[in-house]
């Protein structure tokens, strides 16, 4: 089979730069499901500094889009956006834990667009005492020959260390032990996380960079209400996730399909696991600490995984 010109230069392109974690939901991604039991939406205290809506034109005046009671409680589509340059900080009375692993998780609400996705990003910070902040040691690798435009589709692939990489439903997580150097922050104490907006205008004298002294390249200018990053929520982590468990937690189990005689594996804590028929009809069910042996014939099922008030049910194939 032979390849145009066109597309040799795609894949080229996708090639150079496509280098971290894709898209929430395939394989390999690193973002959160928004339904993952073991978040937690609770911020003390939420502030914002609103941004403009275009930097280099004032006239237009500053976002208006949602307020800081939008960003406590679980991810729902309802946002406050930070417009060109803005912020929005949370503060917690109880120090966020630096497990091991990633420790807490951002949502904005980006989509999937023609191509690729629309997402509009944020660099991210946390403080001990709400003066000194550290950011994220973000990174781009988006290409910054054309300005991306309102129109123009991105790519997940591109991004690392940045809020709002993640598509909704999924978040971005991050991992307090990657600032273990800085000494101007106290891993057991910290109180806060901020997000900045990036500007992502490719003029130097607007442009924001990445750690690596990259131009980040997203979606500007944005001259609306609801322009700029838009935070639906952050949630922090009630314990430790694994690479594994992350790249399930939309699923919650797996493998899926799976064929008879396998074993199940759940990817939440849990307390009480059922395998259901698709009527409803209770057929399994196993607790912490029993085996999760599929031996059913092969057809579709639901399974509900139980931890306190909560359930998570999907579908479940058997081969």
């Amino acid at each position: 089979m032979k390849l145009g010109l066109t597309s040799i230069l795609f894949l080229i392109n996708l090639l150079a730069f496509s280098q971290f974690d894709p898209a929430g939901g395939e394989a390999g991604s690193l973002g959160v499901h928004r339904n993952q039991s073991a978040l937690a939406f609770t911020p003390d205290s939420v502030w914002v500094e609103r941004g403009w809506q275009q930097v280099n034109d004032t006239s237009l005046g500053r976002v208006t889009t949602g307020d800081a009671d939008d960003v406590p409680g679980n991810p729902d589509g309802y946002t406050v956006s930070l417009g060109d340059g803005g912020q929005v900080t949370c503060y917690y009375k109880r120090p966020i834990e630096n497990r091991s692993g990633f420790d807490f998780v951002v949502f904005e609400n980006g989509f999937e667009w023609p191509g690729g996705y629309f997402l509009e990003l944020a660099f991210v910070e946390v403080s001990s005492d709400g003066k000194r902040f550290v950011r994220f040691p973000a990174e781009s690798k988006a290409d910054t020959t054309n300005q991306t435009s309102n129109l123009a589709y991105m790519r997940c692939e591109w991004f690392h260390n940045l809020a709002g990489k993640h598509q909704s439903p999924y978040g971005t997580p991050f991992d307090l032990n990657e600032l273990k150097d800085s000494s101007d922050i106290d891993l057991k104490n910290i109180h806060y996380i901020r997000m900045v907006d990036v500007v992502g205008s490719l003029i130097d004298s607007l442009a924001r960079y990445d750690s690596k002294g990259v131009k980040i390249n997203d979606p500007w200018p944005t001259p609306f209400d609801a322009g700029g990053f838009d935070l639906d929520a952050v949630g922090t982590l009630r314990w430790a996730l694994t690479a594994e468990e992350l790249q399930h937690t939309h699923a919650g189990v797996g493998p899926n399909p799976i064929a008879r005689g396998q074993f199940l594996n759940v990817y939440n804590r849990f307390e009480r696991v059922r395998v259901l028929s698709t009527s409803g009809r209770v057929l399994k069910e196993f607790n912490p600490g029993s085996a999760l042996k599929i031996d059913l014939t092969p057809g579709m099922y639901l399974v509900d995984i139980e931890r306190g008030n909560q359930h998570i049910t999907q579908k479940l194939c058997v081969q």
